[in-house]
């Protein structure tokens, strides 16, 4: 161990300085210039002859006239009175009683409309698994058509719930309108379904 250390260094030693020295030898050989000299001449420009310039004259092209329209037929009537054919019927209205039937609101009654219902995210956990499930979820719309207070009612597996609550909470409605006034409708219902594509 102890004579491989400086064994290994003489040879280091040795090799870098021999090393050296045919480096040397090399850069030291006179270089023939003349050689150099001699050398040919390479043009890269390009002389490029004029073309004549061809002028096309554009062709007239005949159209060809388009085919005769048939002739309409005309019609013939017949010289009878008019008036002697057609019954004259004057419709009758009793506007008062229309107009009592008809109740006066700044808006009609209508119950919840979706706008936009974005789909639930799959859990990485379900598709790595092959899990396919369901979730029943009840929620409230507000009066401004959000959704807020989502709770699971009921879920085939756990796993699918969380992804289920984030997607309701995005989802948008027209709300419900009582005496021409957007309200709450508390209690709404609904699945989301999970199912993984073919």
């Amino acid at each position: 161990m102890i004579i491989r250390i400086p064994l290994a260094l003489l040879v280091g030693a040795l090799f870098s300085v021999a090393m050296f020295w045919v480096l040397w030898r090399l850069i030291s050989q006179p270089v023939d210039t003349t050689a150099m000299r001699e050398a040919t001449r390479i043009e890269f420009t390009r002389m490029r002859k004029d073309t004549e310039v061809a002028s096309k004259r554009e062709q007239k092209v005949e159209r060809e006239r388009p085919p005769p329209a048939p002739e309409v037929p005309r019609m013939a009537f017949s010289a009878g009175s008019v008036e002697s054919n057609v019954a004259t019927l004057t419709p009758s209205v009793d506007a008062g009683s229309a107009m009592s039937k008809m109740s006066l609101s700044a808006g009609s009654d209508r119950d919840t409309i979706p706008l936009v219902r974005v789909p639930p995210d799959y859990p990485q956990r379900a598709i790595s698994r092959g899990l396919e499930g369901w979730v029943q979820v009840q929620f409230t719309i507000t009066g401004t058509g959000s959704v807020k207070d989502a709770v699971v009612v009921k879920s085939s597996n756990k796993i699918f719930e969380e992804a289920a609550l984030k997607s309701i909470l995005r989802w948008r409605y027209n709300p419900k309108i009582e005496g021409g006034v957007a309200v709450e409708r508390v209690g709404m219902q609904t699945i989301i379904r999970f199912t993984l594509e073919n």
